[in-house]
């Protein structure tokens, strides 16, 4: 009969064996999710409201490529990576198309601007599409937007104007944190010019066509 002693050796030498080093500590450290957003702020001069103006804009749709909430970066010419841990915390179409609304409701002369379905009619429709949405990330980094815009009379379906806007910004280094404060740069600087566009439009109520 072995004795006691020698059995407990044996017994804890068998849990050794069968347990590898790592296993006495079973918690593996990973990298936590964070979410970003953009604020581009207040812009730097507002306008007074135009009476009886009214723009509604259309939750902006996005290229598939950069949909997603997760962060987009170019890694090579034909190499997009997203990324896991790093996020938006809602996804880029609704996260622009607050932003825009936020911006022109200050800035560009119109007495209410809505966004989706709301029981004011609207006189002006905003639509549009990002298509760029990421950080190129193949040589200097940088954060990279695009953004195709066009001003409708909401009543005629008459366009007044349809452009693209882009904008390259350079990052201090090729981290989530430089992105989002890139892209925010980026489409602050595009709100600027979608500002000015929207005021050389002579914004006026057409009224509807009566029928006989």
């Amino acid at each position: 009969m072995m004795a006691p002693s020698r059995k407990a050796a044996g017994t804890c030498l068998a849990v050794i064996m069968m347990c590898p080093t790592g296993c006495l500590d079973l918690k593996k450290s990973y990298p936590e999710k964070r979410s970003f957003v953009l604020d581009v702020g207040a812009p730097p001069q507002e306008t007074s409201a135009n009476g009886a103006i009214v723009l509604k804009i259309n939750k902006l749709r996005v290229s598939p490529l950069f949909a997603g909430r997760a962060m987009v970066y170019r890694v090579a010419d034909l190499q997009y990576e997203s990324d896991f841990y790093d996020e938006w915390f809602v996804a880029p179409g609704a996260l622009v198309t607050q932003q825009v609304h936020q911006w022109l409701s200050r800035s560009a002369g119109f007495e209410t601007v809505v966004v989706g379905t709301n029981h004011v009619e609207p006189t002006h429709l905003l639509e549009g599409t990002v298509t760029e949405f990421y950080g190129d990330f193949r040589a200097a980094p940088r954060a990279v937007l695009s953004l195709e815009l066009h001003l409708l009379d909401a009543i005629h379906e008459r366009q007044f104007f349809r452009r693209t806007y882009h904008q390259d910004v350079p990052l201090s280094d090729r981290s989530s944190d430089a992105l989002a404060r890139g892209l925010t740069e980026a489409l602050r600087a595009v709100l600027l010019d979608v500002a000015k566009d929207i005021a050389a439009v002579e914004l006026v109520r057409t009224p509807r066509s009566s029928r006989p």
